[in-house]
């Protein structure tokens, strides 16, 4: 039964939100059908969205209970794809996003459920979007020349409720010394910031992760050592005080140790990891950044592999699991290692996992923080019916389909008209 704006009796609105805020995200799609003030709640209200996502990824102490999905790579095609963490401990493919006619796609990171993507020909484009409510929108191009290799990041400042994306790039006509431009949601523009101490990049980035709530970005780079030697560093930008720094190193002591790579951070600063190899196996010591003081969390040793390649991918304490690629011969699987019980299980997955962090669903409209004044160059327009025998002629006019492709075939897609590159 409802009421004449068609909404339900006899309970209050605030009670009725306080119990969908609980609910998953498909079923409130689902519910927004019921009656129009549902409708208004769940699709229009951003407070009801942020409050939703935080609820479902704080009220456990397991992390892996708060992540819907985990991004990776279709191994043909390269197209970007997310793949559902079962309970089995096991890896389940649930979509891909692909951008026709062959345009190279990529996932720099995702925040509140929006993911970055950038999508490359001539230059770079930076596409944000929120896959379960199809919602997306095509930043203008950036000011500054961007290279291929250079750095993209979509956070959240929770001080000034603005969703921001840094582009940060390693030019070789300005000696590899850093560019940093930020794109704000709410003002509808790019503006360069000034770098105090810019580093220079030799060798390109070797990995990205980000913190729980989107503020904070860390990225590896190479960078030449006063002693001539190259050496790693990590770079950190703050969303709130864009501010672009670089952050100390953790001091291991084991003279084998090597090849540090960043891993997913939930709680800290920065997480990493770096390798020691000796004759009776292989060790990966995992650091925590917190306060800018490293402290060791973990040691774990792998005996008898200390012939394979070893990556890990994924480090959440919480659920106290570590995830690995094992490369055996030429075939590279996914594994997860339990710290309690010390067993290593092959999650099924094959290759190496392209993100390392998880991926949630959300109710988060882009478009709610952008300002009325914020006027983007490129247009996406609604749902397609997509003939990919006309995407070739699409090419000339600069047209591009974006969609998302699930097993059970194309759940959505939106036209994207591009510049044109000039000849």
């Amino acid at each position: 039964m409802g009421d004449e704006s068609g909404g339900p009796t006899n309970i209050p609105e605030e009670v009725v939100s306080e119990i969908l805020c609980y609910l998953p995200v498909k079923s409130l799609i689902r519910f927004t059908i019921v009656c129009k003030s549902w409708f208004r709640l769940i699709r229009n209200n951003h407070r009801f969205a942020m409050k939703n996502y935080l609820i479902r990824t704080t009220s456990s102490s397991k992390v892996l209970d708060n992540v819907d999905y985990m991004f990776s790579s279709i191994r043909k095609s390269g197209n970007p794809c997310l793949y559902s963490f079962t309970k089995a401990n096991s890896f389940r493919f649930s979509t891909k996003f692909e951008c026709l006619p062959d345009l190279s796609i990529g996932i720099s990171n995702s925040c509140h459920g929006i993911i970055c993507f950038h999508l490359w020909r001539e230059g770079e484009e930076i596409l944000l979007c929120n896959p379960l409510i199809q919602e997306i929108v095509l930043l203008p191009p950036c000011p500054t020349k961007t290279t291929y290799n250079g750095l993209k990041a979509l956070g959240f400042d929770p001080i000034q409720k603005d969703y921001k994306v840094v582009s940060i790039d390693f030019l070789s006509t300005d000696n590899y010394h850093c560019t940093v431009n930020l794109y704000s949601l709410r003002h509808g523009h790019w503006r360069n910031l000034y770098v105090s101490s810019s580093p220079r990049c030799i060798y390109g980035i070797e990995g990205r992760t980000s913190n729980s709530n989107g503020r904070m970005h860390n990225w590896f780079f190479s960078k030449e050592l006063e002693s001539g030697k190259i050496g790693k560093a990590l770079l950190s930008f703050d969303m709130v005080e864009e501010v672009l720094e670089e952050l100390p190193m953790p001091n291991c002591e084991d003279p084998h140790a090597h090849d540090h790579r960043l891993l997913s951070s939930t709680r800290w600063q920065a997480c990493l990891s770096c390798f020691s190899w000796h004759f009776n196996g292989r060790f990966i010591h995992v650091w925590v950044l917190k306060d800018y003081i490293w402290c060791k969390a973990i040691v774990v040793e792998f005996p008898g592999y200390d012939r394979e390649l070893m990556q890990p991918s994924n480090f959440w304490i919480n659920d106290k699991k570590l995830f690995v690629s094992i490369k055996k011969g030429n075939i590279i699987e996914v594994f997860h290692y339990n710290l309690v019980t010390q067993q290593l299980k092959n999650t099924g997955r094959k290759g190496h996992l392209f993100s390392s962090s998880g991926y949630v669903e959300s109710l988060v409209s882009i478009k709610h923080f952008m300002s009325l004044h914020n006027e983007c160059k490129h247009d996406v327009d609604g749902n397609q019916n997509v003939d990919e025998d006309a995407t070739l002629k699409q090419e000339d006019n600069g047209e591009y389909i974006f969609r998302e492709v699930s097993r059970k075939g194309v759940r959505w897609s939106r036209t994207l008209n591009l510049i044109k590159p000039s000849k």
